[in-house]
């Protein structure tokens, strides 16, 4: 789907200095056109830590721009539209094959020629499949010419997306790479999501709109392809801020002068308390006044839902998260079970209630509660409405936090170790690759210790954010009404 309302004059860059002691111009009035934003994102819909933080944006931006408009540049247009209303266009080029009535119609001439004898087709039918034993006689030469023809396809797509893509830009008043772990070629290589990074800044330069990477988190970054096209992307970014200051470091590693972008935490920190749901009791009462813990699990190494499938370790995961379910249910503890990725997370459900003790099994619908989950708002109000989180994922861990709620982090990936350092909640910081659900209990007690003590750290950190979160959300609301109100 392609933004509309395209303007078919040319724009030309509009190099803003952000600067937060200048007060943000006046919004548009009710006659004039709003800002329009476009928040790229490789988002599907399924990971909810990524929707709050598009709604987060969506919000604070509104907030400072009332009636700003929204395109989506992402890996599910329908979802975005459905989720977060305005309008999308695809992150990717997405080669489409011609159906035969699309050949046939395409394809259609006037006049007249005359008509092929039988003699015709005959010679013509030889011939073609003289070529092709020709060519099959050949060892290698078919797959290379399929790969060829391949390639060909895949740069017409990237062209066409190319041009419809810097079409859609010129319509916009700023571009936002924004949340999540944006600097990462894990999922696809280089020539996928770091290449899709790198193409759209380099478009939003071209069509003279702004760009803003906000608040992105790094991953894998292993190939010299990625640490080229990151940063090429960093470097004609007009304002760039990340998600923890480990991150920041490898960024500068690709841009030396990142050394100097402000760190700004992940935007799901920064929802608006009046968009935070409040509990509505349901899980209190199920629990019967026992304490109640939620395990939020994660499809790590998950063979067909993990980029890098690790069937051992994921069976051995499951495994302790099946040990630990029986064990916190000893211990009296009513138990939910709440993910925060829809689609992947949810499919080790199964494995974890399959390895389950007989004793467990029997009256499990009195121990474990499947509350239904939709949206991150679903997400908080469960995690509202409990005393304790077991949580996987980043967002998991973070959505927790949001909800003022003590969390033990099974950590698969170094960014769940810096959140929690910078919360200091590493007592409560187990690793993947070697825990054990008795070292889980272990956590959970001492949390139950001092559990007053942590939702007030949790507290702290959040209030201690707000103003960079503010000043962020300022300057970009500046970039965008500079350039909207230079180009209207």
């Amino acid at each position: 789907m392609i933004a509309q309302d395209q303007k078919s004059t040319p724009k030309k860059t509009v190099q803003t200095e952000v600067r937060p002691d200048v007060p943000l111009p006046s919004a548009a009035s009710s006659d004039e056109v709003a800002p329009r934003i476009a928040l790229m994102t490789p988002y599907t819909g399924g990971n909810l830590g990524d929707a709050a933080i598009q709604d987060a944006m969506i919000a604070n931006l509104r907030l400072r721009m009332p009636g700003s408009q929204f395109l989506g540049i992402t890996l599910n247009c329908v979802n975005f539209l459905e989720k977060h209303g305005g309008e999308a266009f695809p992150l990717l080029a997405t080669p489409t094959r011609l159906t035969h009535a699309q050949r046939t119609s395409s394809n259609k001439f006037t006049g007249t020629v005359p008509l092929a004898t039988e003699d015709d087709r005959t010679s013509w039918k030889g011939w073609r499949n003289g070529i092709r034993r020709m060519l099959r006689a050949v060892p290698g030469v078919v797959p290379f010419l399929r790969r060829v023809l391949a390639r060909m396809a895949t740069i017409q797509s990237e062209i066409r997306h190319s041009y419809e893509g810097y079409r859609v830009l010129r319509s916009q008043d700023l571009l936002v790479v924004s949340g999540g772990g944006q600097l990462d070629e894990e999922w696809g290589g280089a020539w996928r999501l770091p290449f899709a990074m790198c193409k759209w800044v380099l478009l939003s330069r071209m069509a003279g709109v702004p760009c803003a990477v906000v608040s992105v988190g790094a991953g894998k970054i292993t190939s010299t392809a990625s640490r080229r096209l990151f940063s090429v992307a960093l470097r004609l970014c007009c304002y760039r801020s990340y998600r923890e200051t480990k991150t920041r470091a490898i960024a500068a590693r690709l841009l030396p002068r990142a050394t100097s972008d402000p760190v700004v935490p992940d935007l799901a920190f920064g929802l608006q308390e009046s968009e935070l749901p409040s509990p509505d009791g349901d899980i209190r009462r199920m629990a019967h006044g026992r304490p109640v813990i939620a395990i939020s699990p994660i499809a790590y190494g998950k063979p067909g839902n993990w980029p890098t499938p690790d069937s051992a370790l994921h069976d051995r995961y499951v495994q302790q998260m099946a040990q630990l379910l029986s064990l916190l249910s000893r211990q009296g503890y009513y138990l939910v079970v709440v993910c925060s990725s829809l689609g992947d997370d949810e499919e080790v459900i199964p494995g974890m209630l399959g390895r389950l003790d007989d004793e467990m099994k029997l009256g499990l619908e009195s121990r474990i509660h499947f509350p239904p989950i939709k949206a991150w708002k679903e997400v908080i109000a469960v995690l509202r409405d409990v005393d304790y989180l077991v949580a996987s994922r980043l967002h998991g861990t973070i959505l927790g936090f949001v909800s003022q709620t003590p969390v033990v982090a099974i950590s698969f990936d170094p960014k769940v170790d810096w959140v929690m350092e910078d919360l200091q909640q590493t007592d409560c910081l187990l690793q993947i690759r070697h825990f054990t659900a008795e070292q889980v209990v272990s956590a959970v007690d001492r949390m139950k210790i001092r559990r007053d003590a942590i939702v007030k750290e949790i507290v702290s950190y959040r209030q201690s954010i707000l103003s960079a979160t503010a000043q962020q959300y300022d300057s970009l609301a500046r970039l965008a009404l500079a350039h909207h109100q230079s180009h209207n």
